[in-house]
């Protein structure tokens, strides 16, 4: 459940990072990569990560994916966008894949962007994979929707915020994160991002007494080097730092421990 549409990026992204939104790297040199005369603009993108972990849940490790994104201005200051996401464990412990599909509005105001969507997930080897899994955990698939918030706050550290409410589990999803970028050259830039993430009635907690749980499900600490390699490609390789709370613990312990080092890269062509 990572990478989600432009909807999910400005509250999380997610919408993530996702677990890091990385790859999505302005260019430097302040060329225009999209002509003012195109009413679409997208990206398309591959990638691998080592660990595949979405709101501070493990699902596993050496993951390749897909994502196909299409945004258009349908309104002064109204973006509508579009994305299609897919994602494969490659590592034999646990055969699990996933695919998402997303829409939502964002509107660009003088006191930040607001946005609303709708996420639709299909897991399908069920929501754990091969893992002996009821509840939740047998699933095949699930929607969201969310609304989120982002502006500058000073010194370029942009703030945002997310709340996502799951129509399949009827849970909530709460996230609030900082970031910052820097250019290091007229190409190469910097990207340091933090989130923290908290659950209500028992989102995917995993619990093994079975009780909904109330709490912090993680936090999150990603960098990343976004690299202009040609006018409208860019590669990203990134390292992240993901620390389970409470509502995380049960669902990690065994898989990923309660503080799980990954990384991986992306190549992204936008147009």
């Amino acid at each position: 459940m990572k990478k989600a549409i432009l909807v999910a990026i400005i509250g999380a992204l997610t919408l993530g990072v996702n677990a890091g939104d990385w790859g999505k790297a302005p260019v430097y040199d302040d060329k225009a990569i999209i002509d003012d005369s195109v009413d679409f603009s997208g990206e398309i993108a591959v990638g691998y990560d080592s660990r595949y972990m979405y709101r501070g849940l493990w699902f596993g490790d050496d993951t390749v994916w897909a994502d196909v994104s299409i945004s258009k201005e349908i309104a002064p200051n109204l973006t509508w966008s579009a994305n299609a996401f897919y994602t494969d464990v490659m590592s034999n412990a646990l055969s699990y894949s996933e695919a998402n599909l997303g829409t939502g509005l964002a509107y660009d105001s003088s006191v930040g962007t607001f946005s609303v969507g709708f996420l639709f997930y299909k897991f399908y080897d069920g929501f754990a994979g091969n893992s002996p899994a009821v509840g939740p955990g047998a699933q095949q698939d699930a929607s969201e929707i969310n609304i989120g918030y982002e502006r500058e706050l000073f010194m370029g550290i942009t703030g945002s915020l997310l709340a996502a409410h799951d129509l399949r589990i009827d849970a909530q999803y709460f996230e609030a994160g900082l970031s910052k970028s820097w250019a290091l050259t007229d190409n190469v830039g910097l990207d340091l991002s933090g989130a923290l993430g908290y659950g209500l009635n028992d989102y995917y907690s995993q619990t093994l007494s079975g009780d909904a749980r109330d709490g912090i499900t993680h936090g999150l600490v990603s960098l990343a080097v976004p690299i202009a390699i040609a006018e409208n490609v860019t590669l990203a390789p990134h390292v992240s730092v993901n620390f389970s709370g409470d509502g995380r613990t049960n669902g990690n312990a065994a898989s990923v421990g309660d503080t799980a080092v990954f990384y991986g890269a992306s190549l992204g062509v936008s147009f």
